[in-house]
């Protein structure tokens, strides 16, 4: 075994080490505190942020969202305008159309086709609208 000299500490006064300066050298549990209490710092201001965040996204939750517009169609009575009792029967006859692709049967739709009251219905609507202004 080694025989070393094992200090003794009973006759002299224990001191810190100093460094260069003079100043104590801190320990490293100053050290550790110090730390200790930096972390703690870090996590107390982030958990007040995620609270805050927490408030703020569940009183956004709670406002009612603001209902959407329902629109409506309106009516004959709305747009103010009488309808013709041959507009119904020239629209029907529009839809009763070949669906065929062939040359005589879009020859057949065009001949069946009613423009004869096309004019005389374009120049009632100018003097409806020359009549507003």
């Amino acid at each position: 075994m080694d025989t070393k000299e094992q200090p003794t500490f009973a006759a002299e006064e224990l001191k810190l080490p100093v460094n260069k300066k003079g100043a104590a050298v801190p320990s490293s549990t100053d050290t550790i505190t110090h730390h200790r209490g930096l972390v703690i710092s870090i996590i107390v201001a982030a958990l007040i942020v995620i609270l805050i965040s927490l408030f703020f996204w569940y009183r956004a939750s709670q406002m009612p969202a603001a209902p959407a517009p329902v629109p409506v169609r309106p009516t004959a009575e709305m747009n103010n305008e009488p309808e013709s009792t041959t507009a119904e029967a020239q629209t029907e006859s529009f839809g009763a159309m070949s669906t065929s692709d062939e040359m005589d049967a879009i020859e057949a739709d065009l001949e069946s086709t009613n423009l004869d009251s096309l004019e005389s219905e374009l120049i009632q609507i100018e003097t409806e609208l020359n009549a507003e202004m």
